[in-house]
């Protein structure tokens, strides 16, 4: 039996009934393929449009359709919020931003002010500690400098207590003197070292240092009545102590009050 004839056979047995179930075509094919002793090296070649659906039995076409993907669902759409709430959100959103960048710009103005005032506490520091420096440079030259000028005025001390006819023989060298000892005070004084005034007014321990006593009683207690070596002072600041003497306090208050009366005038 030749390929045609089995497919002729074949077609004569496709008039009979139609299988009930799927073991019944099962079956018919496995009875067909004995028939038409179909093997593992038989081809056959079936075109497209040789392939006709319609007179498949019903339970083939039953399962073809029960295997089909069922259609996809159309996916849900979501309604969009309303323009209000949107525009609500976005709002704030901004409004956050605006006060995340108001806290931002508040710390950096703080931090600015505190910069700006430790920069000018720092120059005040700095202008405090120059002058500072200064003072005490000026003060110690001042300090150096007070021995020569306690030399010169002693020189011109001398001069002064000189008789005439000695002072004229060397005229030219006291007024050299003379000029250097000013010269030496107006330097001092430029500095800003002033001399202490002692002599007539109250000792007073932060100015003066009493070196002698007088107690004579002809002085007012606790007055300075002579100086033995000029002291100075720089703006409030005592740079040498002025070395005095000064009238001492009378022990007995009624020798006191008889010293007074004797310096009264007599009435007659």
């Amino acid at each position: 039996m030749n390929t045609n004839d089995t497919l002729e056979t074949a077609n004569d047995h496709s008039h009979e009934p139609e299988p009930s179930s799927v073991d019944d075509f099962i079956r018919e094919l496995e009875h067909l393929e004995h028939d038409l002793h179909i093997t593992a090296e038989l081809k056959i070649e079936v075109s497209e449009s040789e392939f006709d659906d319609s007179n498949l039995p019903e339970f083939i076409v039953s399962d073809l359709k029960g295997s089909k993907p069922a259609a996809a669902s159309p996916a849900k759409t979501v309604a969009a919020p309303p323009a209000s709430e949107r525009l609500k959100r976005e709002a704030t959103e901004l409004e956050g931003i605006i006060e995340k960048f108001k806290a931002e710009r508040k710390e950096i103005l703080e931090f600015s002010q505190r910069q700006s005032k430790d920069f000018e506490n720092f120059k005040r520091r700095t202008e405090r500690e120059r002058h500072e420096r200064l003072s005490m440079q000026m003060e110690n030259l001042a300090v150096q400098m007070l021995p020569v000028l306690d030399n010169l005025d002693r020189a011109v001390d001398f001069a002064d207590g000189m008789d005439e006819g000695k002072k004229s023989e060397i005229a030219p060298f006291i007024d050299g003197i003379m000029l250097v000892h000013r010269q030496v005070h107006d330097v001092l004084a430029t500095m800003g070292a002033k001399p202490i005034i002692a002599v007539g007014h109250e000792f007073d321990p932060h100015y003066h240092e009493a070196v002698a006593l007088d107690h004579s009683g002809s002085h007012t207690p606790n007055t300075v009545i002579d100086e033995l070596l000029r002291g100075y002072q720089m703006g409030t600041r005592v740079i040498r102590h002025s070395m005095v003497k000064v009238s001492a306090m009378l022990e007995n208050p009624q020798a006191e009050s008889s010293a007074n009366d004797e310096n009264l005038p007599n009435p007659e």
